[in-house]
């Protein structure tokens, strides 16, 4: 359970927040919309612990929270398993354990013959694979999206989104995404929120008739068993 009461947050006399009340349930997944500086990140970020509030409390009891930012953020000077490697082994897990799941997460996400490449040999749309799998092979009870997909072209955001998608309904986290696309969060969160003036209003989502089967099928991501494996399911 994530659980913000009063919290404010000022960044010298402005008040990014101003008194925000936010509950989020183990499982529940919600979206965060509102003009660009209004505070989204910084509420992300104080809810990642990167930030204290000025006043007021977050409560978060999930095990472990991870975020995902609107860059890949991938150290260059290690490959693409090292990369995940790190923060496993940052969670507890001995070298080999750590090498054992990154291998797992990169053949999820369909990067397995790229875990010894360079992030700069990586596509945008390998790198942003590598965060996401970063994010979900620390097995976050919590995983909070800051746009990650923004600077992606929108064949590549829905890809992303679906492997996202896949993954969250396979593991059962928690969501709070940051998005522009209310379109897309209508696919992917219960419930949305607008920040403004520091606030959190809720925000009604337009709601997509969904078709009878999802066009979404393996054989559009050959090689990505989280969409195979969601498939099955």
């Amino acid at each position: 359970m994530l659980e913000l009461k009063g919290v404010v947050l000022k960044r010298g006399e402005q008040r990014v927040l101003d008194g925000v009340e936010l509950r989020i349930a183990p499982g529940e997944r919600v979206g965060l919309v509102g003009p660009s500086g209004t505070g989204k990140s910084s509420l992300l970020k104080l809810v990642a612990g990167l930030l204290e509030p000025t006043s007021g409390h977050c409560i978060n009891q999930f095990a472990r929270t991870t975020m995902a930012f609107q860059e890949p953020r991938l150290l260059p000077w290690r490959n693409v398993r090292e990369n995940l490697c790190i923060p496993l082994q940052a969670a507890g897990q001995q070298r080999a354990a750590a090498e054992r799941t990154a291998n797992q997460w990169l053949q999820r996400m369909g990067l397995a013959s790229r875990a010894d490449a360079w992030p700069r040999q990586l596509s945008g749309g390998m790198a942003q694979r590598v965060a996401l799998a970063r994010a979900f092979a620390t097995a976050p009870g919590l995983l909070l999206l800051d746009e990650p997909f923004a600077a992606l072209d929108p064949a590549l955001r829905r890809e992303l989104g679906a492997l996202c998608d896949a993954e969250l309904a396979r593991t059962g986290a928690a969501l709070l995404c940051v998005s522009h696309h209310p379109q897309e969060l209508a696919e992917r969160v219960h419930r949305c929120l607008l920040l403004q003036h520091g606030r959190l209003l809720p925000y009604p989502l337009p709601r997509p008739a969904m078709p009878a089967a999802s066009p979404l099928t393996p054989a559009m991501f050959p090689g990505c068993t989280a969409l195979q494996r969601s498939s099955a399911s």
